[in-house]
């Protein structure tokens, strides 16, 4: 294997397949980035069985080839590399790296067949404004569990039905749901997307400007961009009833100015995170109040709010609040309550593109 290739398309396919390393393997050949060069180019694929990512680059190619080279070092390498166009010769066992005054050698991992994940089956297609999509991950995809308790809230529930799309995530203390609408009739079905697959798919949004397409079968997904693709098994299993945790209704509904309540949140947990990180919201007439304790100081902040129903205290963990009104566009936003020991609604002044929940703390 020999081929010639740019140094700096090289480090941005090199860094995007190596999301799909794994932490951690028994396999040798899955620690490695497997390289494959080919008359039309070079191909670089990583995978750790749940997901797999493929990125294809434009290369002279003079002798074709296959390897297997360490992710992680091969990773930092390339950085490392004068920006030029950099010559790969695979001599016996060893690829040898060439650039300007440099080379270096790579002992490559020995591998008997590289596992490739295929994509095969029935499957829909569904197409999507790329920036709809990206957004529907960044405003839910801050809620998916990372705690494999309970394996299936580690991945993002996902429903198509009718023209609307949503996604929900919950780890048990915050909930989202983001709807979007595409524009063509899907057929009704619903699937568990890992949260490592949806943060990467939210990542590849970056990477092109035109509609993407998601490709989904029973038990796998596929994104194709042309120049790279991602391939990934999707949970198998129920996802929690998350309608049954919905409130019905509310007896205290608040307007509250957005970015305002950012700040006033951010000023607080400055003090909270000393103490035991909780702030303590009191709605009041057409005030909040807003104040947190610790050992190294109080704040109380006070926010001009519209409300309708009962005066209400409740108590919160700011990171939640905040992982939540920092990935919402509005200038006003509702928050509804039932009571201080019940989950909070945050939700749009109008539509209903997204629906966010919060468990409060206890108030001693």
């Amino acid at each position: 294997m020999r081929f010639y290739v740019d140094c700096n398309e090289l480090i941005s396919a090199v860094l995007s397949v190596i999301k799909a390393l794994p932490l951690r393997t028994t396999l040798p050949a899955l620690e490695g980035i497997y390289v494959v060069a080919e008359r039309e180019g070079v191909r670089l694929l990583c995978s750790d069985l749940m997901m797999q990512k493929e990125c294809f680059i434009p290369a002279t190619v003079e002798e074709e080839g296959s390897c297997v080279v360490p992710g992680k070092l091969f990773s930092e390498l390339i950085r490392k590399m004068p920006d030029s166009i950099l010559e790969l010769n695979m001599q016996s066992t060893v690829l040898v790296i060439s650039g300007g005054r440099t080379r270096n050698q790579l002992q490559c991992i020995e591998f008997d067949e590289f596992p490739i994940m295929s994509f095969s089956g029935d499957h829909i297609s569904v197409k999507m404004d790329r920036l709809d999509f990206k957004n529907m991950i960044n405003q839910t995809s801050f809620a998916i569990a990372t705690d494999d308790s309970k394996p299936m809230l580690t991945g993002a529930f996902t429903e198509f039905d009718g023209n609307r799309i949503t996604m929900v995530a919950t780890d048990s203390y915050q909930l989202a749901l983001k709807h979007i609408e595409v524009n063509e009739e899907l057929p009704q079905k619903s699937t568990i997307i890992p949260g490592k697959t949806v943060n990467e798919l939210g990542r590849m949004m970056d990477e092109t400007q035109d509609d993407v397409n998601l490709l989904l079968s029973k038990t796998h997904i596929r994104l194709d961009l042309g120049h790279t693709a991602l391939v990934a098994r999707l949970l198998d299993g129920n996802y929690i009833d998350y309608k049954r945790l919905l409130p019905k209704e509310s007896k205290t509904k608040v307007s509250i100015n957005r970015e305002e309540l950012i700040n006033s949140i951010e000023r607080a947990q400055l003090v909270a995170k000393e103490g035991n990180n909780n702030i303590l919201m009191s709605f009041e007439g057409d005030k909040l109040t807003i104040t947190a304790e610790s050992f190294i100081g109080s704040i109380n902040d006070e926010i001009e709010v519209k409300l309708i129903g009962e005066d209400i205290k409740i108590a919160f963990n700011p990171k939640f609040c905040l992982n939540i009104l920092k990935c919402i566009p509005d200038e006003t936003v509702y928050f509804e309550f039932n009571s201080s020991i019940s989950p909070c609604v945050i939700r749009p002044v109008r539509g209903e593109s997204y629906y966010y929940l919060i468990v409060p703390m206890r108030i001693y």
